[in-house]
């Protein structure tokens, strides 16, 4: 049976970061993915702009439009169209983003091993031991970085607890004239109960057309999108690919580590709320795994480290996503009659969005600089 100082499961952002991490310090790196790369993953692939300080090597290779319109929508009543005056936002297709993100991991040395399901994963004393079909590898410690449906997250016992919500996406090609009128803007539209958007995401000859609705609502999306589409005048235009999935969110206190295995990105549950957004906080957390695999490895081997890591440098973040994401759609989906007096609030609300996205802020940061956002924290907590 190979040995690796560590297996990572999932070659997504978070898995490649933590293994091109580990692997440059000189560990044995395995990573272990069921799909062959480069492969379609459903995404609507808005990396926000502050990423590209995560990671030490260019994307520009890989980034199909930057985004700088936001034009938001309440079905059929109120619509915003903002301008941040410059990119917040990269546009990739997922196939070769995580193909670049690969790319570098095995550079700096890891190996990878296309094609492989993971059926077990087992944690004993100073080792971890993965199973596959026809496979087998041990190591001194494991990242499970596969995803909302994580099998090592299963395997092990952490993240039972995390919350989800659905969604689905199409991709779409159209003739140039018409796919050129939603360059460089993302649209948004509210208007879902008790929570949810439609969006549109521009990439290179094409649009990522897709609907996020809360966990239990999944029965609905593909006839909510159709209305969407339809509301467009998309509904003509040709189909790529289609297909759903899990967005996952810890809450705190939430299992993410034990002694020999680390959870990230997507396993872990580390999105936004806001947004769903998760490639900021993947590669975030992938780092961070990394980094205490290297302490443990030369200290107490204790992995949950980790896990205290994770609260003390994303969850405060993540909280106060959760939290501004309940004040803005609560605003937003109200702005009729008396409410549109909160309508002055919005032009603060898009800068604070688009200073966070470009990295010049923070969600926490902005909780306490916008008037009455702290006023009105209080009394959307709970609420949703």
């Amino acid at each position: 049976m190979a040995r690796f100082d560590a297996i990572v499961v999932g070659a997504g952002p978070a898995g490649s970061t933590a293994a091109r991490d580990l692997a440059a310090a000189g560990a044995r790196v395995l990573i272990l993915d069921r799909e062959r790369f480069p492969r379609y993953k459903a995404c609507a692939g808005g990396i926000p702009r502050r990423t590209r300080s995560l990671i030490p090597f260019p994307i520009d290779s890989v980034v199909e439009e930057t985004i700088h319109l936001f034009d938001i929508s309440i079905r059929d009543s109120v619509r915003f169209v903002s301008d941040s005056g410059r990119p917040f936002l990269d546009m990739v297709m997922r196939d070769r983003f995580d193909a670049l993100l690969l790319d570098e991991a095995q550079k700096a040395g890891a190996e990878f091993r296309p094609a492989t399901q993971v059926r077990s994963v087992e944690e004993s004393g100073p080792a971890v031991r993965v199973r596959g079909e026809g496979f087998e590898a041990g190591g001194s410690f494991l990242v499970g970085a596969d995803g909302a449906n994580s099998v090592a997250a299963r395997a092990v016992g952490l993240g039972a607890g995390l919350g989800s919500c659905a969604a689905w996406e199409v991709e779409l090609r159209l003739p140039p004239l018409r796919r050129a009128t939603f360059d460089h803007t993302v649209l948004v539209e509210l208007d879902y109960r008790p929570w949810g958007y439609s969006w549109v995401f521009p990439k290179d000859g094409a649009l990522s057309v897709g609907i996020v609705l809360p966990e239990g609502q999944g029965w609905a999306l593909k006839g909510r999108l159709a209305e969407y589409l339809s509301r467009l005048g998309l509904s003509g235009a040709t189909v790529v690919s289609a297909r759903g999935h899990n967005i996952r969110f810890r809450r705190e206190g939430e299992a993410i580590a034990s002694a020999r295995t680390a959870l990230a990105g997507d396993a872990a549950g580390l999105a936004d709320e806001f947004t769903q957004e998760g490639i900021v906080y993947a590669i975030q957390s992938g780092q961070l795994a990394a980094a205490e695999i290297l302490r443990a490895s030369g200290a107490d081997g204790d992995l949950r480290s980790y896990e205290r890591a994770v609260d003390r440098e994303i969850a405060p973040e993540l909280h106060a996503a959760r939290i501004l994401g309940y004040i803005s759609y609560g605003i937003l989906r109200r702005l009729r009659g008396p409410w549109l007096g909160v309508a002055p609030h919005i032009g603060p609300l898009w800068n604070a969005f688009f200073a966070v996205h470009r990295g010049e802020s923070s969600y926490l940061r902005e909780m306490q600089r916008i008037p009455l956002l702290p006023t009105l924290a209080a009394r959307r907590l709970g609420l949703r």
